[in-house]
């Protein structure tokens, strides 16, 4: 009897090797016919691409991108990044030119940096970061806290500082401003604009009306004489004060809001401004 159950065991262990001998050369011919025909889709493409090539085809716009996605904007204009997408040449999937597609949409107002990916089958996807902005420039332009200045098709609608002066010293000028700002807040005072005029002369105005009148001259030790004498100065009458002229090595100008323009001032006869 254990001779029949040992001869048993042996055939079941044939039948189960030859099961995966079959099983195995199946396999073998399936792969065969998959790399077959796969090297024969290759082939064909190939010769496709290659006949193309050869008869000149334009290929630019296969597989168009023709959809905008983009992320991180807040002042730039939805048209204009459309009217930029819109003017590439060649979007098709394989052929956009990414450098050339970043440089595009850098050379918008806001836009700082730009990184492009394209999603399959038809978007390109945007991520920009925008310029910071610190103030007004010009009346028609927008200055970042770095000192660059642009100008957008539309001015934001914001409560920004405004900055006039040579564009050539702009980043001089909102550093200016980050110290103003720093130093009148002491007084609760609150810069509305500031000018720097061709020569180098600094004028402030406050957001309550007051302009203050520094020149080009010891501009940080006339700032800090105003800062010294303003208290004095709005408690000497009620009406509010319309300018404090500090251009003077002794004294300085000071005038009221009123209806005569009464001024009071404190000069000597060296007077240098």
């Amino acid at each position: 009897m254990a001779k029949k159950v040992n001869k048993r065991n042996v055939r079941k262990a044939t039948e189960t090797k030859s099961g995966f001998t079959q099983l195995s050369q199946r396999l073998k011919k399936s792969l065969k016919w998959f790399l077959g025909l796969m090297a024969g889709v290759t082939l064909t493409l190939s010769l496709v691409f290659v006949a193309i090539w050869t008869a000149g085809v334009d290929t630019g716009n296969w597989f168009q991108l023709n959809r905008l996605e983009v992320k991180g904007q807040k002042y730039t204009q939805a048209n204009e990044l459309y009217e930029a997408f819109n003017n590439i040449e060649k979007r098709g999937f394989f052929s956009l030119d990414v450098a050339a597609t970043e440089e595009l949409i850098i050379g918008l107002p806001w836009i700082k940096r730009v990184q492009l990916r394209k999603v399959w089958p038809a978007t390109l996807s945007l991520q920009v970061i925008e310029h910071e902005p610190l103030a007004f420039w010009g009346g028609t332009g927008v200055v970042s806290k770095e000192g660059t200045v642009f100008y957008p098709e539309q001015l934001p609608n914001e409560n920004w500082v405004s900055l006039n002066g040579p564009e050539k010293i702009a980043s001089e000028l909102t550093e200016l401003l980050q110290d103003y700002q720093l130093e009148l807040s002491k007084k609760e005072l609150v810069v509305s604009s500031i000018n720097l005029s061709e020569r180098g002369a600094v004028d402030i105005t406050l957001a309550e009306g007051i302009e203050v009148k520094l020149g080009n001259y010891q501009v940080a030790e006339r700032l800090g004489r105003f800062l010294s004498q303003v208290d004095n100065l709005k408690s000497y009458k009620k009406d509010p004060l319309a300018y404090v002229d500090l251009r003077y090595q002794n004294g300085l100008v000071v005038a009221w809001n009123t209806d005569s323009s009464e001024q009071a001032s404190v000069l000597n006869d060296n007077s240098n401004r």
